[in-house]
């Protein structure tokens, strides 16, 4: 463990990646504008430099100690990002997205159990991400956050996790996997102020800390005042988890009633009703989920998170989330 340790980086490592990554970031923003109509933030070269200093030997350290391991567009920033490709013709917007994600969320990081992955999450593609948010999708597929702001962030809270998980877990506790623990959050401390600078040049997205009502699904999107109710709140969430379950009769008039109101300028429950109803992910109501999605989308003005949805819905059954991948070299 002790060679382990000697074999992450020094600061001349640390540094190299994040010029890198940081001569990087431009081009990758541009992809990912692109691709997915969003604003990369800054801070994921920081993110990704964090990792790129590591090595190969230091990422399967953290992917044990940690269990977190870089993903889904974080591979933009390899030395190759940017010749990647949607195998078999597919949109790269599908890359790590499980048939249960929402459409704010788009993955930068694997966990280790359970289809653990985390995600820059977007309420709005006219701002930075809101937050980092992680998802199970072997599990409950629910969204959650803890609010940090950056990847880094996420990956602090992490090791902070650990520590307090070994209270009860005796290979948590192994002193070597604290000594190693201990040393990964040196290591993040070290980029700490790469970090910060990142997120103050990126900006506070306008709806961090806004209140959001409990849904099926865990998280709600963010949405401003005169969007109209959402009809959040655990009881009526519940009464709605219920119905859905059961295909009864009243989730046709909760559809209608959210289509009177999104003609009448209030997407708010139209939203919500349509986040649940692809989580629930149902073949009954799938097709309602996304006129829901897209007409809220597109009246909150919305428009790529409505692109997203689109394209996720056509492709819902794909095998596997590996979508991006490296173009053969052409035949002789």
């Amino acid at each position: 463990m002790n060679d382990d340790i000697a074999a992450l980086p020094d600061r001349s490592q640390r540094e190299a990646s994040l010029s890198v990554m940081h001569d990087r970031f431009a081009a990758v923003a541009k992809r990912f504008r692109d691709v997915y109509g969003l604003r990369l933030p800054r801070h994921m070269a920081v993110f990704a430099a964090f990792f790129d200093s590591l090595g190969k030997r230091g990422r399967n350290l953290a992917d044990d100690a940690l269990g977190l391991t870089p993903g889904g567009i974080t591979s933009y920033f390899d030395a190759d990002g940017l010749a990647l490709t949607g195998r078999d013709g597919l949109d790269e917007r599908l890359e790590s997205r499980f048939r249960r994600d929402p459409p704010e969320f788009v993955t930068i990081m694997w966990g280790n159990s359970d289809g653990e992955h985390f995600g820059l999450w977007y309420d709005d593609p006219a701002e930075p991400p809101t937050f980092v948010a992680h998802n199970f999708a072997r599990d409950s597929a629910e969204t959650w956050t803890s609010g940090s702001r950056s990847g880094l962030v996420e990956i602090l809270r992490r090791i902070d996790k650990g520590d307090a998980d070994a209270a009860y877990d005796p290979q948590l506790d192994d002193p070597e996997r604290q000594r190693l623990r201990d040393r990964f959050r040196q290591l993040v401390g070290e980029f700490a102020d790469a970090d910060r600078q990142a997120c103050a040049a990126d900006g506070l997205s306008r709806w961090f800390g806004e209140h959001r009502p409990p849904i099926l699904g865990a998280l709600c999107p963010a949405l401003p005042a005169d969007a109209g109710d959402p009809r959040g709140g655990d009881e009526r969430a519940n009464e709605r988890f219920r119905a859905y379950r059961a295909g009864a009769v009243e989730v046709r008039d909760w559809i209608a009633e959210a289509e009177r109101e999104l003609a009448a300028g209030a997407p708010a429950y139209a939203l919500v009703l349509g986040q649940e109803l692809h989580w629930m992910d149902s073949d009954a109501f799938r097709a309602d989920a996304l006129r829901l999605l897209t007409g809220a989308y597109r009246a909150l003005g919305r428009d790529a998170l409505a692109e997203i949805a689109a394209v996720h819905h056509a492709h819902r059954d794909l095998r596997s989330v590996a979508v991006l991948t490296r173009a053969s070299a052409a035949p002789a």
